[in-house]
Parts: structure tokens; C-alpha cells; sequence
């Protein structure tokens, strides 16, 4: 008979709650599977080594066998994990290009490790052609199902020009040779408008828009000032808003994302107030908090210790929950590649025709020159040339960071191998948190503490 042991890659929460048929639950998190459950109290007992799963009849045993709660003795967790991330870096059907259309941003934001400047954009002939026949020797290879293009910067609206002229050739390959295509914009978005936000879904195949605000109207203006001196605050809530009652934007959808530091830690009720007030508590727009971090720059002024940002990240959850506001309270998918960085299916296009492995290199000071080459000398035809970080997976597997140990693995995936080299370790808050964010996830479900 085979035994039975708790899968290493459980968490509990820590409060019991009264579910809607009367019955007391606890929230589970399994991080393989990236799957949250409300339990009977009696199961968690037993999944935690409290109680002897001997008191579990046969039906319940099996049911958390087959969920991967339970599994056989002696299985290797995290080396399944990790064969996992290796297999799905080596067979990827998607190749995906980050392109950076301009190497100028409208914005002069304190925390950034960017440097920015004029006149550094993709430009026409060689460079820009050279990209194109790239993208398109990738979709006619047959070694790709699909191809997705993520813009970036700088402020990529800034090259909008140059975005339109690249998706209509990206388009038409992708049409020519029966290979899905599909892009996604980061954007500051002091340029979105309604024209541009039609003709980013409608002829440039945009389906995901990433977008910052940093808080309340005085305090986004604040940390993120455009240079022209202008707001911004206004003009992208109601870009994002007008673009929620256009009926022909429904395939649409929006991040919003928070980097969170010293200047706007307490600001998280206001700004999700303001948030839901403005009509975007809609399920096409999703919430995060970021926690500032360097890339490479001083940061220390603002950034908030690793201690902090777990404590306020989870004030930022709580405020997006009680205002109606539609976040990931938990990852919802297991994260077998974890970035750009750890595989040659993808890579990063600078406003210079250099190549990187990582969006965190080019524009920032100190990194520009770890490039793996240039778009007009590279072979077309060939995959992007070795990174620092493609052999990521073997540094897990060794457990040179602790990742291999580590329960949130299956849906961290080692969080930025790019930080893991610097010294300074990339642990998310979530490592901290996890515990309170799942009695969080039970409290948004509607269920109240048991009594």
C-alpha cells in the first residue's frame, strides 16, 4: 500500500469560517497547482501533521490525492517543479518579443533606473527591417505556434508611430503564415486616449494594457511628474473608464498596477476609493501593489524593507477587496518560466537595435552593455543567443538561492535571477504574507470568522 505524506507545497490559513451551507472551513493554498480550497477543519488538521490522516475515510483520501495535497512518500516535489520549468523553456510553441520603440520617456519619475533620451527610437531601414524579418522567419519556421509582442520603454506611446508601423508588418506575417499573434502595452499612460486606445486593440491586436498610477490624484502627480509639467492622473483613469463603455474594446483588458514605497505605503484606502468611484471596480480591470526595488539605482529613500512591504501590501489587498476591486489575492497559475530572462524563446529589443535577455538591462546604467547582440548582425533565422541567465533552472535545482526549498517555487519560479545575481535576494512579499492573504481570499469569498 502506498503511504501518503502532505505535500511540501501547502499553506493554511490561520482562521476558521463559517461556510454558506453552515459548515466550518479553513482556506488552503496549494502552490503547485496554484489552486485555493476551503476545507474542512478535520482535513487541514490532518494535511498539517496535527491529527492522524487515519480519521479521513478512504473518499477523502483519495480526492486529496488526486488534487496533489497528498502524495506518495519520497516523491521529489520540487524536482518535478523544476523538470516542469525545463520542459516548458525547451518545447515553448510562443515566441515573444519585447520591443522597445523609444528610448524616451514623457515621465521623470524619482524611482526609475532608466535613463532616457531623445532621438533613440527603432529606426527606418536596416534596424527596423531587421526586426520584422526576425519576427517573420520565427512565424514561418513552424517551430512556433504563436507570436506575442510585449511594448515597452521608456514610454513606448512615445514611438506610437513606430508601434502602429511594426504591428500592421507583425500582423500581416503573422496572417501569411497561420501563426497567432498578440501584444501587449506597458505603458505610463499619460498618452492613452480614446482614438489611440481603438487603434491599439483594433488594428495593433493590443489585448493586455499595463498601466501606473501610484495613488491618489496629488500624490501620482507627485512621484510621477511629466515633464512638460502637466497631470496625468485624470487623463488615464478616464482613458481606462471610456474604454470600459466601448463596445467595440470588450476584449480589452487592463492592469493597474502601484509601485508602492515610503511616499504612498498608507495611501491604499483613498486610492482604491478613488479607484471604485471612477467606475473602475469592473472586471476587466485588475489591481497590484509593486514594491519598489532597485534596478541598479539608489532606491533607499523611498523603497520599503522586506518587513514593510509585507505589511503593506496586504493593506493594499484589503483596501482593493473592500472597495469592490478585482486583484489576485493569490496567483492563479504556476509560473514554470519566470521572465523573459531564463529562455532564448524570448527576447528584448532596445530602441538601438542592441539585444538582451532582460528588460532590467537596456537604458539602465551599468547594464547597457550586457547585450547578447544586435538585431542587424544576429541570424534571422536563430533563436536569441545564450543570456546570463538561460541555465536559471540549473541554479534551482543546485538550490543556490534557496528557491529549491523554498513552497512558493511553483508559482514564484526564483522572482528575478537578474536580483539573485546582484546579491540582493527578489523574495515577493507574498513569502511573508501568504499566511494572512489566504484568510484574506476566504474573507472576499463572503464568508464571515467562525463564531
Amino acid at each position: 500500500m502506498v503511504t501518503l505524506v502532505p505535500s511540501r507545497y501547502l499553506a493554511f490559513g490561520e482562521s476558521t469560517y463559517q461556510h454558506r451551507v453552515g459548515r466550518p472551513v479553513r482556506a488552503v493554498y496549494h502552490t503547485a497547482s496554484a489552486r485555493a480550497l476551503l476545507l474542512d477543519p478535520s482535513v487541514v488538521d490532518a494535511l498539517r501533521g496535527e491529527a492522524p490522516q487515519e480519521r479521513l475515510d478512504a473518499a477523502t483520501l483519495e480526492r486529496l490525492a488526486q488534487l496533489g495535497l497528498l502524495v506518495p512518500a519520497g516523491t521529489d516535489e520540487a524536482g518535478a517543479v523544476i523538470a516542469a520549468s525545463r520542459a516548458a523553456v525547451r518545447d515553448a510553441r510562443q515566441r515573444q518579443f519585447v520591443v522597445m520603440p523609444t528610448a524616451y520617456c514623457n515621465m521623470g519619475c524619482d524611482y526609475c533606473g532608466q535613463e532616457h533620451r531623445r532621438g533613440a527610437g527603432v529606426e527606418p531601414g536596416r534596424h527596423r527591417e531587421a526586426l520584422v524579418e526576425r519576427a517573420e522567419r520565427a512565424m514561418a519556421g513552424g517551430r512556433y505556434d504563436a507570436v506575442h509582442v510585449r511594448w515597452f520603454g521608456g514610454e513606448p506611446l512615445m514611438g506610437y508611430a513606430v508601434l502602429r508601423a511594426l504591428s500592421a508588418r507583425f500582423i500581416a506575417d503573422a496572417s501569411r503564415h497561420g501563426v497567432a499573434y498578440s501584444a501587449k502595452l506597458v505603458t505610463n499612460g499619460a498618452l492613452l486616449d480614446a482614438r489611440k486606445l481603438r487603434a491599439l486593440h483594433l488594428d495593433c491586436r493590443v489585448t493586455q494594457i499595463e498601466v501606473t498610477i501610484d495613488g491618489p490624484p496629488a500624490q501620482h502627480e507627485a512621484s510621477r511628474p511629466l515633464k512638460s509639467g502637466q497631470r496625468s492622473y485624470a487623463r488615464i483613469v478616464a482613458a481606462v473608464a471610456g474604454a470600459l463603455s466601448d463596445p467595440d474594446l470588450t476584449g480589452l483588458t487592463f492592469s493597474i498596477r502601484t509601485n508602492v514605497g515610503v511616499h504612498n505605503a498608507g495611501l491604499a484606502e483613498e486610492f482604491a476609493a478613488g479607484m471604485a468611484a471612477a467606475g473602475l471596480a469592473h472586471s476587466r480591470v485588475s489591481f497590484y501593489p509593486a514594491p519598489i526595488h532597485s534596478w541598479g539605482n539608489d532606491v533607499s529613500d523611498v523603497a520599503l524593507d522586506r518587513a514593510e512591504q509585507a505589511r503593506v501590501e496586504l493593506d493594499w489587498y484589503t483596501a482593493y477587496v473592500e472597495a469592490g476591486l478585482n486583484c489576485g489575492l493569490l496567483p492563479a497559475t504556476t509560473r514554470p518560466v519566470v521572465c523573459t530572462a531564463v529562455t532564448a524563446h524570448s527576447e528584448v529589443v532596445a530602441p538601438d537595435g542592441r539585444v538582451y535577455s532582460c528588460t532590467e538591462q537596456p537604458l539602465v546604467p551599468g547594464f547597457t552593455e550586457q547585450h547578447v547582440g544586435t538585431i542587424t548582425e544576429l541570424d534571422p533565422a536563430a533563436p536569441r543567443p545564450a543570456g546570463a541567465f538561460d541555465d536559471w533552472y540549473d541554479t534551482i535545482d543546485r538550490d543556490r538561492t534557496g528557491c529549491g526549498s523554498c513552497r512558493l517555487l511553483p508559482v514564484c519560479g526564483g522572482a528575478c535571477p537578474k536580483l539573485w545575481g546582484e546579491g540582493r535576494p527578489p523574495c515577493p512579499p507574498l513569502k511573508t504574507n501568504l499566511v494572512q492573504r489566504l484568510d484574506l481570499f476566504a474573507r472576499s469569498t463572503g464568508l464571515a470568522p467562525a463564531s
